[in-house]
């Protein structure tokens, strides 16, 4: 399946200590949670602005394409231009320096570090940053990392403010609400807010892994792909075995899953739809994924070069490599998922740079 895949740290205790007894229509404290994907929101949303002006200076190393109508002077005045064109000072600071794919639309906030260690502390030094001073601080910093001369020159896009705080709040306990219970056929009656609860038995069996997996999202950092496809799919596609310890995701929805078994067959290894989870490691197994991941790893992109995706392979695997360093370092699982947009991602914006990947 191939579209926007994400690679999530999975943090154990959101499933077992708040999703889980949700389903099962136990209340919860969801503060912790709240807190924490209301100020990973603010710093993506700010980082976004960076990453917004890093775009601008991208399309400014090349001259502009020629006109497809107009006079024939017009065209060749525009291919004589492009011969003397020279780029933007701002922007040659950037040349060869970021990937669009990795600094801008792959990993979470804005990091430009190379090794994954150094990945891991800047995630977490973004996921505590409260407050513009600090967010500033970590963003500049990152900038002199590409180039020393890039912290005083780059100055951020204006793009549009997401919600308030307040409304983002409700809508995540809104989410939440519609899993409380979800195991139970309708206790009261109704939600709370005047609408009927569903049942497990309403619910269609996707549904509910991937608005979980959605919400879980938002308070911990993933990783993004664009047009790729999940780590099983890339192995046979490449003729290595995949890793014996990809499991579905069946661990994670325990509860859901004795209430209905049929949550069980929709939960696969291998990422089929526009919303869809995939293979699962747990936290016991990371070692080995990112140990899978260092001896095979040259093999699967050796292959993927002789089919000319060798970049975008390579990149790939270094998403998976530094979710799942990220992952061990915190004592977490690891996920695939289809479908799951960045923090920063406006679907009303068409500029925005999946855009046109957008769901419904």
């Amino acid at each position: 399946m191939r579209g926007i895949v994400s690679f999530h740290p999975i943090d154990m205790e959101f499933f077992d200590g708040l999703i889980g007894p949700l389903t099962v229509g136990e209340k919860v404290n969801p503060e912790r949670f709240l807190e924490t994907a209301v100020r990973a929101r603010a710093t993506d949303w700010y980082a976004k602005r960076y990453k917004r002006s890093l775009e601008t200076l991208l399309t400014l190393l090349e001259p502009p394409p020629p006109p497809s109508e107009g006079s024939m002077w017009d065209k060749v005045r525009s291919r004589l231009e492009r011969f003397d064109y020279k780029p933007d000072p701002t922007a040659k600071l950037i040349d060869g320096k970021i990937d669009p794919d990795l600094h801008l639309y792959g990993r979470p906030f804005l990091i430009c570090e190379v090794s994954a260690d150094r990945v891991s502390t800047i995630v977490d030094e973004f996921l505590a940053a409260d407050g513009e001073s600090s967010r500033e601080a970590l963003v500049l910093e990152q900038l002199l990392r590409v180039r020393p001369e890039l912290g005083g020159a780059l100055e951020p896009a204006l793009v549009r403010e997401p919600t308030s705080e307040m409304s983002y709040r409700n809508d995540l306990l809104k989410s939440l609400k519609s899993i409380f219970g979800l195991a139970r056929p309708s206790r009261d009656g109704d939600d709370g807010d005047g609408g009927p609860l569903m049942s497990v038995a309403e619910m269609d069996p996707r549904d509910l892994p991937w608005r979980t997996v959605h919400l879980h999202s938002r308070a911990v950092p993933f990783w993004i792909g664009r047009d790729v496809d999940g780590l099983e799919t890339v192995c046979q596609s490449a003729g290595v075995e995949p890793p014996s310890f990809l499991a579905p995701a069946w661990r994670l929805f325990s509860p859901a899953i004795e209430a209905r078994p049929e949550f069980r067959d929709e939960l696969t290894t291998e990422l089929r739809a526009e919303k869809d989870l995939g293979a699962f490691v747990s936290a016991e197994d990371v070692p080995e994924l990112l140990a899978f991941l260092n001896a095979h790893g040259a093999r699967i992109i050796q292959v993927a070069t002789r089919h000319g995706v060798g970049p975008t392979c390579t990149t790939l695997l270094r998403k998976i490599r530094e979710c799942a360093h990220y992952a061990q370092r915190h004592g977490m699982g690891y996920l695939e998922a289809c479908g799951i947009f960045p923090l920063w991602f406006d679907p009303e914006d068409d500029e925005d740079p999946l855009a046109e990947t957008r769901p419904d």
